[in-house]
């Protein structure tokens, strides 16, 4: 395309701004959609390989006519046709974004004197999310709570299942702050921020060693013979397409 550009100003929504600038973005906008809408119904013209198409479609149409036995001059020149309208075209789309670029001007002059109005309608909004946030993190943390009051059974059951130390349970405990199978906050790779929601719980389940294998199967390819151990669904897809077999007697299968 050309370097005719008509780029605009990024405004909030509209519902954020001024019955006072409505009009004038309206005004930038419609400029801009009719700039748009120039620039692609003649986006051929304004291509940078604009010459080339248009030499490419006569050397085409000359073949053709020769073709056809009729006089390939006869046919009229889509190269010609072109050199004739671009210059046109360019003119007609600079004047378009020039337009775009004064509408975009005055609207943001007129925003400036407008910004205290626009603070004024974001606020509330603001705050009401601000609200939102702080109810929603309250409850979640009252839940972390409960889920770290909860794992003081877990780590009970192993400290007895499977160390063999008879601890005392800590009763009457309704919220604590969730721990893994050593007594420790998890973290993440950096050891810095505490982890949240499914990622805490899935890294304290690893941490007693609750994280379950995905199941595996070995199968053996139908293109080339080769045997590998790869997950049991993808497995099944593999075969059910008819591009490998289970391999018998296989002692990796998954359990059932």
């Amino acid at each position: 395309m050309t370097d005719i550009y008509a780029d605009t100003t990024s405004l909030p929504p509209k519902q954020f701004l001024p019955k006072a600038l409505h009009k004038l973005l309206d005004a930038r906008d419609a400029a801009y959609d009719k700039f748009v809408d120039f620039e692609s119904e003649h986006a051929g013209l304004l291509d940078s390989s604009w010459e080339g198409a248009a030499l490419a479609q006569d050397e085409a149409a000359g073949a053709a006519a020769m073709a056809a036995g009729t006089d390939p001059l006869d046919v009229p020149s889509k190269l010609d046709e072109a050199q004739r309208k671009r210059p046109k075209v360019l003119g007609a789309l600079k004047v378009l974004a020039a337009e775009v670029r004064r509408t975009d001007a005055a609207l943001v002059a007129a925003m400036r004197r407008e910004l205290p109005a626009i603070e004024a309608a974001a606020e509330p909004v603001i705050s009401s999310a601000a609200d939102e946030y702080i109810a929603a993190q309250g409850a979640a943390d009252a839940a972390r709570a409960r889920y770290g009051a909860a794992l003081l059974l877990r780590s009970w059951v192993t400290n007895w299942a499977r160390l063999g130390l008879r601890t005392d349970f800590p009763a009457h405990i309704p919220e604590a702050s969730p721990v893994d199978a050593s007594g420790q906050p998890v973290t993440d790779i950096h050891d810095r921020e505490s982890l949240r929601g499914a990622a805490e719980v899935n890294a304290i389940d690893e941490s007693y060693g609750r994280v379950k294998r995905k199941p595996m199967t070995v199968i053996r390819s139908l293109t080339n013979g080769q045997e590998i151990e790869i997950q049991t669904d993808h497995a099944a897809s593999l075969i059910s397409n008819g591009q490998a077999e289970f391999v018998s007697g296989d002692s990796h299968k998954a359990d059932a």
